[in-house]
């Protein structure tokens, strides 16, 4: 079993799901299933996901993430206990005070508001973002739901439209930056097991940088872009080499030319 953590929704990238790992015995459970967790730290957040996994589920062979999950699969992989299964990132991301605050611009502009430099740094406090994350998303997520029925309201919506609206508007970006936040504050060493960094042709992997444990690790730059690292077949045979699961002679040839980074 591989449990594998992917944030729901629309993206251009593909998805952990398109590797189609089912196809080739692997039996694959998502963590990341609404209602998402609402939990600020790693363990926290970690502990809500595994409580949804159905029992009888068996060992887990291996913890699965992509981009901005990476952190918490340490955190997942931990507190399963027992024999640390290998964790497997696909182009990892680590979330830095900077990139909560570059989402949070955006969240902003999409309702038409620009802040500048001193709101955004007053606002997106590294003393709450470190102290007190519970308060953090609170004021992120109000100023959200104020600005968007600010321009509902200004674009004509009714009350109850506004009242919808924005309801699933503040609702979907508080799920959002509780991940971020619990990625952020997501313990990543030290690591006892097996780390395999799966990065795309033109992707940084210092982008997700932790300190080492005693456990093997390993980056491996594809050849596939950003878009298609989840349903390349490079990638499938990457993933299916560290489960130490067979691979077909074509299959073979296909990661024999991977580089390490």
């Amino acid at each position: 079993m591989v449990l594998t953590l992917d944030y729901p929704g629309y993206r251009k990238e593909a998805r952990i799901d398109e590797l189609v790992l089912d196809g080739h015995g692997v039996r694959v459970h998502g963590l990341l299933r609404a209602p998402l967790p609402r939990a600020v730290s790693g363990a926290d957040y970690a502990a809500r996901l595994l409580a949804n996994v159905p029992s009888g589920t068996g060992p887990i062979a291996a913890v699965a993430a992509y981009c901005a999950s990476a952190p918490l699969a340490f955190e997942v992989a931990a507190a399963l206990g027992g024999e640390p299964p290998s964790i497997v990132l696909f182009d990892a991301e680590a979330t830095s005070l900077d990139s909560i605050t570059a989402d949070y611009r955006a969240r902003l502009g999409g309702l038409g508001v620009q802040p500048d430099e001193q709101e955004l740094s007053e606002r997106v406090d590294t003393v709450a973002l470190a102290e007190d994350p519970e308060r953090f998303v609170e004021e992120l997520t109000s100023e959200v739901a104020r600005q968007a029925h600010a321009a509902l309201r200004a674009a004509g919506a009714g009350e109850a439209e506004i009242a919808a609206s924005a309801g699933h508007m503040v609702s979907a970006y508080t799920d959002w930056l509780s991940h971020l936040i619990a990625a952020h504050h997501a313990r990543t060493s030290p690591w006892e097991g097996e780390v395999l960094h799966l990065v795309s042709a033109d992707a940084d992997p210092s982008g997700f940088v932790r300190a080492a444990g005693h456990g093997r690790q390993r980056t491996l730059r594809l050849s596939c872009d950003r878009f298609e690292l989840l349903r390349s077949e490079e990638t499938r045979a990457s993933v299916l080499e560290a489960l130490g699961l067979p691979l077909t002679s074509a299959t073979r040839e296909k990661t024999e030319h991977c580089p390490a980074v």
